[in-house]
């Protein structure tokens, strides 16, 4: 029997771990449970435990690899790899990520989630857009290998035909469906971003090759599980993120995913939402068909009218004259009550500007009693510190001048104003 080997805590614990490590092959798996004691710490690290009715064991892992919302009483399945972590001498489970288990964790983390996203203002009906009645182009994000794919595509050209339709192939269920769909939708973004948009309800200004009237999303029906990548919070920020207004069907008309509570249309089953992206020819050609009888009918009723007043003009010649006659004068005396008012209130006006100017006018002044005084150029003297003693002035009266000669001076003191 050989020496006993004696090693450190910290080699011990390398050595359980690399055993661990090595035993998994370093493979991920699931382990499923319900979830105890959740906490998230220092806004970084979520810990809990997953225990069932025999057991439970220590979970931890990065906030940024929670990808669903989770409280305690859930069960999930956690991701990861089992290790003791040397510092505490504590067996966990390092998580990679996690998954809600039976649909009634999955109802409950969606309840979670619904209420957050709704108090953010994803599923606000304000900001909802109306699509275009007649689309030309549209972005259609399904999966090619899914009977919705098809019923949608036969449906739009049983009632319209001659739209110009990309599809963006995706996954609808399963891990990597989410990343897939939001892929898509920023793809479609992109190449609608030199699109010019209205600011009220972000319509396109005008159509070319550059740009979708529509995004539309769709998948058939499943199981909550299954229809869960379009719950994924994700998904629904891209969604109400889209330049491009969306319109949502996924599932039965029973089934409302979050995805279609953010789109700004939601149809209830694929065949519906092709139903109401575009409308039946029938139906449009029917209302042409109406309209042009309504213009025809007018036309006809103009033209009626018109033959009626040519008969009586030529049955009685000198009665529709009379009538003509009579309009005529009418008119003409509309005309000359309101040119009448017109040159009184014309001449009223003249009246008063002739009072106004006779008022400024400086003889009206010397009539009553007041002179001019000019100085040897004729200069009119408003001053007298302008006069000297000596100087000889003439001075103009109402009805003729008279020539004086300055004896004398004295300048008035001005009065200072009051603030």
């Amino acid at each position: 029997m050989g020496a006993m080997k004696v090693i450190q805590v910290s080699e011990f614990i390398e050595v359980v771990n690399g055993i661990l490590r090595e035993t998994l092959s370093g493979e991920l798996f699931a382990v499923e449970g319900e979830i105890s004691g959740y906490r998230v710490s220092q806004g970084q690290w979520v810990t809990f435990d997953l225990k069932d009715d025999k057991a439970l064991v220590n979970v931890f892992m990065p906030v940024w690899n929670l990808n669903v919302p989770v409280e305690d009483g859930m069960k999930i399945r956690v991701f990861g790899l089992p290790r003791i972590y040397p510092k505490f001498g504590k067996f966990s489970i390092s998580a990679e990520r996690i998954e809600l288990a039976g649909e009634g964790a999955l109802k409950k983390a969606l309840a979670l989630l619904r209420l957050r996203l709704e108090k953010e203002g994803l599923f606000d009906e304000a900001r909802k857009r109306v699509l275009p009645r007649f689309p030309q182009r549209i972005a259609l994000v399904a999966s090619r290998d899914s009977a919705a794919y098809g019923d949608f595509v036969r449906i739009l050209n049983e009632r319209w035909g001659g739209l110009e339709i990309d599809l963006y192939h995706v996954l609808v269920q399963g891990e990597k469906a989410p990343n897939e769909i939001v892929a898509a939708i920023e793809q479609a973004n992109s190449i609608s971003s030199e699109r010019s948009f209205d600011s009220s309800r972000r319509t396109a200004s005008a159509h070319d090759d550059s740009y979708y009237d529509a995004l539309v999303m769709t998948r058939g029906g499943g199981s909550l599980e299954e229809l869960m990548a379009f719950n994924d919070e994700r998904v629904v920020r891209a969604i109400h993120a889209s330049r491009i207004p969306t319109m949502v069907a996924i599932g039965h008309e029973r089934d409302i995913t979050l995805a279609e509570e953010a789109a700004d249309v939601r149809g209830s089953t694929p065949t519906d939402c092709a139903r109401r992206l575009v409308p039946d020819r029938k139906d449009v050609l029917y209302e042409l068909a109406t309209l042009l009888q309504g213009v025809e009918t007018s036309i006809v009723q103009e033209l009626d009218q018109g033959q009626i007043a040519l008969e009586r003009a030529f049955a009685s010649p000198g009665l529709w004259l009379a009538g003509r006659k009579a309009e005529l004068e009418a008119a003409t005396g509309n005309i000359s009550t309101t040119m009448d008012s017109w040159l009184m209130d014309l001449s009223g006006e003249l009246v008063n500007q002739m009072r106004l100017l006779q008022s400024l006018d400086p003889k009206g002044v010397l009539k009553r009693g007041y002179a001019i005084l000019r100085d040897g150029k004729g200069h009119s003297l408003v001053s007298a510190a302008k006069l000297a003693v000596g100087q000889e002035v003439s001075i103009v009266l109402n009805d003729g001048e008279a020539g004086a000669e300055i004896t004398r001076t004295r300048e008035r003191i001005q009065q200072p104003k009051l603030l």
